[in-house]
């Protein structure tokens, strides 16, 4: 929301009426940082353990994992899982759910014990007679190597990386037993060895990936990187290709939007740039958009993608919706017109419209999650020194409706300012992009994705411009064999977004009804679960009895490689 106490409380006099003056005010908030968030945040209420809803309880288990699996650096964390066995019967696969950028533990109820709805995890574990995991990632919720926080050293940063917490999914699966779940309780698991003869390691047992966003890359590179450990994936909205210029993020946003609300959400935005412009220039008549968009730290983008926040993860309909009926009506006092109101009526019009719709929606008083600074600061680590994704506004692209307040530099200054040290120049997408990219084709993978889903553009289903434009197809392919490129198996769900599909509620109740209430209903529609989850079933029942074979055939960035 937007207030003239608000501006005021910044110390900047707003009591003044005019767009112009509006939109000064709202060009000297000071700069905040612009995580280009993956994690699919669906508000989950935590559930008490003592009440009598809850679900049974599954304690969670230690492993002890060494700090660096390359360098020989000494040292061991404590890696935090859960099991569920409820259905596990001997020679069944199992099934890891991985939590990704996140702390695990609100994850538990929902997906590992089906609280309050159905996961595909579960479904999957009951099908086939599985053992479901909960996986938490190396410097997030309860696993870290070290305390996260400003004082976290480079020397101690050094081990949050891409290999490194891939290489401890395969360093766990190589040692796992149930007699971890079973022993003593709160002790920790711990083998220095592989054990090759036990019924759960990878060479006996298939192991089985679900994630979604961040977790479905990891699932779609340990396919490429391990198919010895990792025999099936099932990835969902997972953006496989790293970029560092990320402004097709919103492009997906852009394409659904109506009409005359896209035509003034672009027509202020570019109003509040060239505003910003016009009066650089007035010092210089030298400067350029470019750089008139890195002249100061402004937070002028946090007001006007407001009603973008919760896209990602509930859609247009739930989320930008009512903010445009509000905007194009102008809160219900007049008529729409088809092509908008700054074309209609005047861009002072439509400006003063467009912030009054902000505080009528006013998103901010919308409940959700607390921020977790640990989570928070290791994935801003991760996407400044690996992923990229720098989610900034285009001044060159005439109909964004992303400011270029956003841009580049700013990005990578908010990365320089957080972590002085350790950072390279700029993020290392190479280190993520050698597993194929746009381009990879891993066998038994199975990617799905929301047709307006913004990590779609770096995803296999991108039909960005300079994307390889690959064409989803949900043709089940045979066991171990690469699809054909630019062929891949998948499924784009029409009109949903990220991460739609990995569970299901069946009956919303007060703390699942919608967008207003909880931060959501979520998910946003029951169908995805049951043809993502359906399509998987068939593509395991054409693949598990192939488990076993020593070749498996895979194909990264068009070369056929054999792994044994």
């Amino acid at each position: 929301m937007i207030s003239h106490s608000l501006l005021l409380r910044f110390g900047v006099p707003c009591n003044g009426p005019g767009t112009i003056l509006t939109l000064l005010c709202l060009c000297s908030f000071v700069v905040a940082s612009f995580a280009p968030s993956m994690r699919f945040l669906e508000h989950l209420p935590r559930v008490d353990g003592d009440t009598a809803e809850a679900p049974a309880k599954n304690d969670a288990l230690f492993f002890e994992m060494p700090l660096d699996h390359f360098g020989g650096t000494p040292g061991t964390f404590n890696n935090r899982y859960w099991v569920n066995d409820t259905y596990y019967k001997l020679g069944g696969p199992v099934f890891l759910f991985d939590s990704g950028e996140q702390n695990a533990e609100p994850l538990l109820p929902y997906y590992l014990q089906e609280y309050h709805g159905l996961s595909a995890t579960m479904r999957l574990a009951k099908r086939y007679n599985g053992v479901a995991i909960l996986w938490e990632h190396r410097y997030y919720g309860d696993s870290l190597p070290f305390p996260v926080n400003e004082n976290t050293t480079a020397e101690q940063w050094q081990f949050l990386t891409t290999d490194q917490a891939l290489e401890d999914v395969v360093y766990f699966a190589n040692r796992f037993s149930l007699s971890h779940v079973h022993g003593p309780k709160n002790s920790n698991a711990s083998s220095n060895a592989a054990d090759p003869s036990s019924s759960l390691h990878p060479s006996n047992t298939p192991w089985i990936w679900l994630g979604g966003s961040y977790p479905g890359v990891r699932g779609a590179l340990l396919r490429v990187r391990n198919p010895e450990t990792i025999f099936a994936v099932w990835a969902s909205s997972a953006p496989v290709h790293a970029q560092v210029d990320m402004a097709a993020y919103y492009k997906a946003a852009e394409r659904s939007l109506t009409r005359n609300c896209s035509a003034d959400w672009v027509a202020v935005t570019r109003f509040t740039a060239d505003l910003k412009y016009r009066l650089l220039s007035a010092r210089s008549n030298e400067i350029t958009k470019e750089q008139a968009a890195n002249a100061s730290d402004v937070s002028a983008a946090g007001v006007l993608m407001d009603p973008l926040n919760f896209y990602q993860y509930y859609g247009f309909d739930a989320s930008v919706l009512p903010f445009c009926n509000v905007l194009e009506t102008r809160n219900f006092t007049i008529t729409p017109f088809e092509t908008g109101l700054a074309s209609n009526i005047g861009i002072d019009v439509a400006s003063d419209a467009f912030l009054a719709a902000i505080e009528v929606v006013n998103y901010d008083a919308i409940p959700g999650d607390a921020d977790d600074p640990v989570q928070d600061r290791s994935w801003m680590r991760q996407y400044c020194s690996e992923y990229g994704f720098y989610q900034r506004g285009d001044p060159n692209n005439p109909l964004s409706i992303e400011t270029s307040f956003r841009s580049l530099e700013r990005f990578q200054e908010e990365c320089n300012s957080a972590f002085p040290q350790g950072l390279p120049p700029s993020p290392a997408v190479d280190k993520v992009n050698k597993y194929g990219g746009w381009n990879m084709t891993p066998s038994n993978v199975l990617f799905t994705n929301g047709e307006f889903d913004p990590w779609r553009t770096m995803g296999l289903a991108s039909i960005e411009s300079n994307s390889p434009m690959r064409t989803p197809s949900v043709a089940v392919p045979r066991c171990n064999i690469s699809p054909d490129f630019p062929s891949f198996f998948g499924l784009t769900h029409a009109n949903m977004v990220h991460v739609s599909d990995l569970r299901v509620l069946l009956t919303p109740d007060a703390n699942h009804t919608d967008f207003k209430t909880v931060g959501f209903y979520s998910p946003v529609s029951q169908e995805p679960f049951y043809s993502g989850l359906g399509l998987f079933e068939l593509a395991l029942d054409e693949w598990l009895p192939c488990f076993g074979q020593k070749a498996d055939s895979m194909k990264l960035g068009g070369e056929m490689v054999l792994h044994a």
